[in-house]
């Protein structure tokens, strides 16, 4: 095929406001109007006059996905933080692909937006605040979200489980004022276990509550079997 019988390549003629949000309608001399991100066009460095290659084309597409990508991330943190499983599993639902979703979890990482030991450290300090359980569920909840073991673990040490417990159960035990040992032991311990407490600790925050509370005159009296 000789240089007279070619294909032309299209030429960048304009580049415009799309009229909403930060959009840019891409012109092209053959008519084409193509719509991308602001953010798409400057990563791929097009301009006017610029020719139109299918290699063009194509970097325009990845920067677009990327943008989108981006933009669907910042809105799933501006709901609460997020372990990197999360944002991976999260941005998959979306329809975006592997090699998408794998640049932008390095983007999150570089501007510290995403970072697993700190959503571990966020995550318990949380349920300490809202909800406190026991580090065996604790740990089981990080691992669920994708936390690696170390950074679980080191997000759980120093809880002491028995010191939480019996703290719990002191704050709990105060429903059952008046009531039967019995059930004392079977309201209170229920909310222990459901915590994520094992028996050991159970039983045992579950003693000196008891004794706390009638010590204080808050029962009757230390009525352990």
């Amino acid at each position: 095929m000789d240089e007279a019988s070619s294909p032309q390549v299209p030429v960048i003629t304009a580049m415009s406001p799309a009229g909403r949000g930060r959009l840019r309608i891409v012109t092209l001399s053959d008519g084409r109007e193509l719509v991308f991100s602001e953010e798409a066009c400057e990563r791929a460095g097009v301009a006017e006059g610029m020719p139109a290659e299918p290699e063009l084309l194509e970097r325009l597409e990845i920067e677009e996905r990327r943008a989108n990508a981006h933009e669907a991330a910042l809105r799933l943190l501006d709901a609460r933080p997020r372990s990197e499983h999360e944002m991976r599993t999260r941005l998959a639902l979306r329809g975006f692909d592997p090699d998408t979703i794998a640049f932008e979890i390095e983007r999150l990482r570089n501007a510290g937006l995403l970072d697993d030991a700190r959503f571990a450290r966020a995550w318990v300090e949380d349920r300490k605040r809202v909800s406190p359980r026991g580090s065996a569920m604790l740990r089981y909840e990080l691992l669920g979200r994708g936390i690696d073991p170390e950074a679980a673990a080191a997000a759980i040490d120093g809880i002491d489980d028995l010191e939480l417990a019996t703290a719990l159960a002191l704050q709990r035990g105060r429903r059952y004022l008046g009531r039967p040992h019995e059930e004392f032991l079977a309201k209170v311990g229920g909310f222990l276990r459901r915590r994520g407490f094992d028996y050991r600790v159970t039983s045992e925050a579950l003693r000196v509550a008891w004794q706390q509370l009638a010590q204080d005159g808050e029962l009757p009296g230390p009525d352990t079997p």
